[in-house]
């Protein structure tokens, strides 16, 4: 057989190697059942999650470098990270290795007394291990074996009879680990997906409410809820509203942006603490409460005050509140800043009477109060619903003020 002179220098150039520096080392990934599982794409309803990958596969035993062990690691990490929409604390992906066995010492011996001729290996075989966790609550997890063959030689490249050199190898054992995990993940989600189906195959508001009873870590819950809300009625949907809220506090995230106004007001006296409070205290002395708080609610309009009576507000205490919203407590710094305005103001220009309010901070700060009561109702909800719950959340009241202040 003849050779050309580049493949006679790359023999050359592997035996000289493998003689002065490290020896020849080869891997060969031993798949489950003979076969490489099939590719698969990461589970679709992870992409409505911010999440993290904890990785650790360094894969121990061998006689690999330990940059070739680490290469897994590397690779799943970068794969699982391209699942989430971005980076956050939503969900954690974890995968590592455990129960990891090595056989094949033996083989020291003949390798030994061949100085370094005839290849040794070992045999390395045990699982890995996917967990989805939010915080420390493990959600979900799957196992799967995983076996390969490390091999070395000193004085010529015959380990490479026995598994492939550098990182191919291992880039094959992290691709059909991960395809493994993510079949079983996608298997987990359409289980529950289709008994979700099924249960709610009427599309009525009962069968919704009967399947948050049923099911309540189920992982289509908040879409449940979602379901729900668009099935009020055209008008006088307050009632049907306060019993899905009855049923499940995370519905607060799926509340018409018109209700808004029931997060309005001072903390543990916002609107919906004063109906709450008007169940069970005399009236005239919660109206001395408010009015003696003097923190703003809002003026509101006619929509808004009909809105309020039809949630069974009296009209004395939506008067209290807008007394209040009309005449609240002046704030010192605010006064201070006015009296330079006045003093260095020119001729013709507003006084502090006629400038007007900086528009929306009503609204505004009605959203960042059923933000932040929807982010309480959220670390109700029990499994992954919880995150799509916070996902859902952050999307709907997403002004900077609410993060800044939350």
């Amino acid at each position: 057989m003849t050779y050309s002179v580049t493949t006679r220098a790359t023999l050359w150039t592997t035996l000289l190697t493998c003689l002065l520096i490290t020896g020849c080392t080869g891997t060969r990934y031993i798949p489950s059942q003979g076969q490489l599982a099939s590719p698969t794409p990461p589970p679709q309803a992870l992409k409505g999650f911010d999440g993290n990958a904890r990785v650790e596969l360094n894969l121990p035993g061998g006689y690999a470098s330990p940059g070739d062990r680490a290469y897994p690691t590397q690779l799943a990490s970068e794969d699982i990270q391209s699942w989430f929409a971005d980076n956050g604390d939503d969900l954690t992906v974890a995968v590592r290795n455990d129960n990891i066995k090595d056989s094949g010492w033996l083989s020291m011996l003949p390798y030994i007394l061949t100085l370094g001729i005839l290849p040794t290996w070992l045999n390395t075989e045990g699982e890995t291990v996917m967990e989805v966790k939010s915080g420390d609550e493990v959600l979900f997890q799957n196992r799967e074996p995983v076996a390969y063959r490390s091999s070395l030689s000193m004085l010529l490249p015959s380990a490479y009879l026995l598994g492939s050199p550098g990182t191919s190898q291992y880039q094959l054992m992290a691709n059909d680990q991960l395809n493994r995990h993510k079949q079983a993940l996608q298997q987990y989600i359409q289980s529950q997906q289709k008994g979700y189906e099924a249960a709610v195959s009427a599309g009525t508001v009962q069968a919704y409410r009967q399947y948050l009873q049923d099911n309540p870590e189920s992982f289509f819950r908040m879409e449940t809820l979602r379901r729900l809300s668009e099935l009020a009625p055209a008008t006088h949907a307050l009632p049907f509203h306060r019993e899905n809220v009855a049923l499940d506090n995370a519905y607060i995230v799926y509340l018409p942006d018109e209700y808004d106004i029931w997060f309005l007001g001072p903390q543990d006296m916002k609107v919906y603490d004063v109906l709450r409070l008007s169940r069970d205290e005399d009236e005239t002395l919660l109206v001395s409460r408010i009015r003696a708080a003097n923190q703003p609610y809002k003026v509101f309009n006619g929509d808004e005050i009909a809105l309020l009576k039809e949630g069974g507000l009296s009209p004395g205490l939506i008067a209290a509140m807008i007394d209040a919203s009309a005449n609240p407590a002046p704030a010192k710094p605010a006064a201070a800043a006015t009296t330079v305005t006045s003093a260095t103001a020119g001729p013709g220009a507003p006084s502090p009477a006629e400038v007007p309010a900086q528009p929306g901070m009503a609204d505004i700060a009605a959203q960042c109060a059923k933000r932040y009561a929807a982010m309480k109702a959220c670390d109700q909800v029990p499994s992954f619903g919880a995150n799509v719950c916070r996902s859902q959340v952050k999307k709907k009241y997403s002004h900077i003020a609410c993060e800044l202040i939350q």
